[in-house]
């Protein structure tokens, strides 16, 4: 089974490669077959891995959004 980490770096791959103009339509990971995965869902994949991978290792990111004046 493969690492968080080793799940991170298969997405950062395929939202590279989307960005690039190649479409990944299907990759695989740890011997799992992914498909079909848009832009979002990559992203949003990123983002829980990072904070999984972030809360196991006792970091934690913070960000504050105020609005435009």
């Amino acid at each position: 089974m493969p690492t968080k980490q080793e799940l991170l770096d298969a997405v950062e791959n395929a939202i590279l490669a989307k960005l690039n103009g190649n479409a990944v339509q299907s990759y695989s990971v740890g011997g799992r077959n992914i498909q079909y995965y848009s832009l979002k869902a990559l992203y949003d994949l990123r983002d829980k891995l990072m904070a999984e991978i972030g809360a196991e290792n006792g970091t934690t990111n913070y960000a504050s959004f105020e609005r435009p004046t």
